[in-house]
């Protein structure tokens, strides 16, 4: 049996629980300092903190019917789950664990918690503004990043170990052409 320690899938969990525990000390925080929609300057125009609820899904965009805010991030967890125990390497395992850590944070814990999910990060300037996220959407989105940077740029990956020909000194056979 294949161990579990220091592998993908310890990347994965420890990831997975510490961008949940993270997004939700943060929402608890929140909750208990500020006023909802009272902005609170954190960095100048540039960076506020502002108490919101978000009914919707991404961006504010309904999914549709409200069990399809529940069943929607249900059929998402178990594909990020399969593909997690799948994972052959570490980066893979982190990406997919901060996935599903903001995931079931936001989709799930707080909607069942509080019928919403909790934002309160607020950037922009005085004329532009981005949707307010959270802690959640940061993991998840560095998550999808580092799995595409890894996919298509090869961040990550470990080379490959030498051949046993080329450790005892015999030359590689000649390629083709």
């Amino acid at each position: 049996m294949k161990r579990l320690t220091w592998g993908p899938r310890f990347w994965f969990v420890v990831s997975a629980v510490l961008a949940l525990a993270l997004d939700q000390v943060s929402k608890w925080l929140v909750r208990a300092h500020l006023t909802p929609h009272v902005p609170q300057r954190v960095f100048g125009e540039t960076l506020r903190f502002i108490l919101t609820n978000n009914e919707h899904g991404l961006f504010g965009i309904s999914y549709g019917a409200p069990w399809m805010h529940y069943a929607l991030p249900l059929v998402v967890v178990v594909l990020v789950i399969y593909l997690a125990w799948r994972s052959p390497d570490r980066w893979t395992g982190i990406g997919l664990g901060l996935v599903l850590g903001g995931g079931v944070s936001n989709n799930l814990i707080d909607r069942v918690r509080f019928g919403s999910v909790v934002d309160f990060i607020d950037m922009g300037t005085r004329t532009w503004r981005w949707y307010t996220y959270n802690l959640a959407d940061a993991f998840a989105v560095a998550g999808v990043i580092m799995i595409l940077t890894h996919e298509f740029l090869g961040w990550g990956r470990r080379k490959p170990a030498a051949t046993a020909d080329s450790k005892a000194g015999k030359p590689s056979p000649p390629g083709p052409g």
